[in-house]
């Protein structure tokens, strides 16, 4: 019989049943298609050469070049903000404040690690890293120096891990320790707890059984010239002025806009008033800091401007003077609160998605998550609505709350959690205006969206979607996978990017057994095809200003609840909630499998595994992945190299069922032509195997997408020049499978060949 070309068409489709997705693919494994024909994908490896890391779960990243040509990527995580440059983090973490504590706060107990800080009303949550400084030896140990608080035993006291443990129990430290405290860490994932204590002070009644939820927390991220704009979902917003020198940390765009002088002016005053008379007055607002010989720091207008050129300050002046003096931006009526910012496609203005409304009269009022206000045109620091600027805001009404906007060319489109807008400049007075395209839809998350080539595709709830024009369902062959692969409780870590060289947008999801990142799903927008596996992904950046795409991976690195000798094969972790489910630690030196993650206990660890030795290990010593946090260049070459050591990637592709004449007949295969090609392998004898899976009935599928319910008749090795294999497979239907395991391996899948013939009935 004539050999029977296997024709396939691009693409994985798992929407039908495998029998009924005769002619494509029905499963996948960090294989794309290109050109129609499946291929492997690339490897990836630490950006910086130094295996830098950072601290936390990477959520947002943002990458820029400066007017110096600096190439800046910005990386913000739950616990720290940074800033790489040269294979460099930088901490540019805002402060919250610093604090003389009272005298003697430091305890200790003796063998111990564990060491207790008394803070009055502290309010940190754990996670939160801090500087101290200034104490005196207690217990044999001196404290100074940056500590993650690790648990919050009160209101009034705090708990970290000291270097070595004390030698006595002891409590001391003296009456000058001075902490300085980073914003407060957020968490890595999303949790629901019950009652008092388990969520944000006042979130539930005390005592309560109504389940609190804890949002994780997200970031978005543009720049302004050469400075940084980052905006925590709920949060405040921070300024950082670019500084590649010192590399000071970022403030809030509050305080950022009190020190950016608006208006010089002369002033004269008594000593020991509040009232002060400038020679002209325009363009102070309520809020604006005035700052002048005389004049208190930070002293502001209190009173709204009537008109008049008599000013009332906050503080009372401390001289008697006519001086020239300055009046910043009214920093106070900028957002302190936001859910997303961003930038506009046209005129440069900065938006917030979510806002506190502008009031000259109040400082403080109540947040409106369908409030969207913006900017003075190319002006971060103006917010204060006028007839000389285009500062302003607008109200949404479809939904409860904004999710999440993203610019096109064109327009903003804006999403809440039930409608869909378009945001188009229109000019002054209006400045922007907000049309509804579409409602009854949904989104996944604040970064399950993305704009590519002025279209936008979306994740939701339970489908995918493109805006082109008009709003429409994305069709999908692996959306029933998608969604019952989706942990829904998790759902706001969805992230997407885009792989502009393969024409790829990818998805990035937790599956039903992971906490995090497990599972990704990508489309090409070229040719409508979907594949679909599994990679630990949090955030993603385009190659548009680096060789390559950039993703990032990470864990908030926890510790050990409790001593484990070398043979012990369960872990208590003090907090793992971040880590997957399945994976390799490292504590110390050592490298630990595990197969599960309940809560904050690893199961079925397997000891000193990667050519480590399996020792005993203390309290309170560090856990962290064998794969470090950091952000990865991905499509270089074919290997995983994440660890600073290559490691093979397992990448597969299945085929649906094939048969003779709708099965009604056995077939017998005698022989396979393989059609492989191994361009750009660096193994010096690159291969695959060939698996072929004969059955009789479509009913005995392959349960999951790597565990088969019946075995391979045959796996045949083939190599780059293989010409032919030989086999004896006989069955109704065939399915075939191409794997690679090996390092250094690239492949591309053609156009095979099966020698097969009828082989009789049964």
């Amino acid at each position: 019989m004539p050999l029977q070309k296997l024709e396939l068409r691009a693409g994985v489709n798992r929407e039908t049943t495998n029998y009924a997705n005769e002619g494509g693919f029905f499963v996948s494994e960090k294989v794309r298609f290109r050109g129609g024909y499946a291929q492997k994908i690339g490897g990836w490896q630490n950006i910086t050469a130094s295996g830098g890391t950072f601290a936390g779960v990477c959520r947002y990243m943002w990458n820029y070049v400066t007017r110096l040509s600096q190439n800046l990527l910005a990386v913000a995580t739950n616990q720290k903000l940074y800033v790489e440059l040269g294979g460099t983090y930088h901490d540019i973490t805002p402060s919250q404040g610093t604090v003389t504590l009272g005298a003697n706060p430091i305890a200790t107990t003796n063998g111990s690690r564990l060491i207790t800080i008394t803070a009055t009303a502290h309010g940190v949550t754990p996670g939160t890293y801090i500087s101290i400084s200034g104490a005196t030896a207690v217990g044999g140990l001196t404290i100074s120096g940056a500590y993650e608080i690790i648990g919050v035993p009160s209101d009034n006291s705090y708990t970290i891990i000291a270097a070595s443990a004390a030698t006595s129990t002891a409590t001391g430290g003296g009456s000058a320790v001075v902490v300085v405290y980073d914003i407060d860490s957020g968490p890595a994932v999303a949790t629901s707890a019950i009652g008092w204590g388990s969520g944000p002070w006042g979130s539930g009644a005390w005592g309560s059984s109504v389940p609190v939820g804890l949002s994780m927390r997200l970031w978005s991220i543009v720049n302004y010239e050469d400075d940084l704009i980052f905006a925590e979902r709920e949060g405040n917003i921070y300024y950082w002025t670019d500084d590649t020198t010192s590399w000071s940390r970022a403030v809030t765009l509050q305080a950022k806009i009190n020190s950016v002088p608006k208006v010089a002016t002369t002033a004269t005053f008594a000593s020991g008033v509040t009232t002060i008379v400038v020679s002209d007055a325009t363009g102070i607002e309520t809020g604006s800091v005035i700052a002048g010989s005389g004049i208190p720091s930070g002293a502001f207008v209190t009173v709204a401007w009537t008109g008049t050129t008599s000013l009332t300050l906050s503080a009372a002046t401390t001289a008697s003077a006519t001086v020239a003096i300055t009046a910043s931006y009214a920093g106070r009526h900028a957002p302190d609160e936001s859910l997303m910012i961003n930038t506009s496609p046209v005129r440069d203005f900065l938006i917030c998605f979510g806002s506190k409304p502008y009031n000259p009269i109040d400082f403080n009022p109540a947040f409106d998550p369908l409030l969207i206000r913006w900017s003075d045109q190319e002006n971060p620091y103006e917010w204060v609505p006028a007839l000389t600027n285009q500062s302003g805001e607008i109200r949404i009404t479809n939904g409860s709350t904004i999710v999440t906007a993203v610019s096109t060319r064109q327009e903003i489109v804006v999403f809440t959690d039930t409608a869909i807008y378009s945001m188009q400049y229109v000019g002054p007075p209006f400045v922007w205006s907000v049309n509804l395209l579409d409602q009854d839809i949904s989104v996944a998350s604040q970064n399950a969206v993305i704009a590519v080539n002025n279209s936008v595709y979306w994740m939701g709830q339970d489908k995918f979607f493109v805006y082109d024009g008009r709003v429409q369902s994305l069709p999908c062959t692996l959306r029933q996978h998608v969604f019952s692969t989706l942990n829904r409780s998790q759902i706001s870590q969805v992230m997407v990017g885009i792989n502009e060289a393969y024409s790829e947008i990818w998805w990035f999801y937790p599956g039903t057994d992971s906490d995090t990142n497990s599972l990704y799903v990508a489309y090409n927008y070229q040719d409508g095809s979907w594949h679909y596996g599994s990679l630990n992904r949090t955030a993603f950046v385009q190659q548009t200003l680096r060789t390559y795409p950039m993703l990032a991976f990470g864990v908030q690195e926890t510790y050990l609840a409790a001593s484990i000798s070398a043979t012990d094969t369960t872990i208590n972790a003090i907090n793992a909630g971040s880590f997957p489910t399945v994976g390799t630690l490292l504590i110390g030196s050592e490298k630990i499998t595990y197969t599960g993650r309940s809560s904050n206990t690893f199961t079925g660890c397997v000891r000193g595994v990667n050519g480590t030795t399996a020792v005993s290990h203390s309290i309170y010593d560090s856990i962290g992945l064998s794969a470090p946090n950091q952000v990865m260049f991905h499509e270089i070459g074919w290997d995983d190299l994440s660890t600073g050591m290559a490691e093979p990637i397992t990448a597969f592709i299945q085929t649906s069922d094939f048969d003779i004449g709708d099965g009604e007949q056995f077939s017998f295969v005698s022989r396979i032509i393989p059609d492989l090609k191994f361009l750009g392998s660096s193994a010096s004898s690159p291969s695959v195997t060939l698996a072929v899976y004969p059955h009789n009935y479509p009913g005995a599928v392959y349960g999951t997408p790597d565990i088969d319910s019946v075995q391979a008749t045959v796996v045949l090795p083939v190599e780059q020049y293989t010409e032919q294999v030989y086999t004896r497979i006989r069955g109704r239907q065939l399915a075939l499978r191409v794997t690679s395991t090996d390092l250094g391996v690239a492949w591309q899948m053609g156009a095979m060949r099966f020698d097969l013939r009828p082989d009789g009935r049964r």
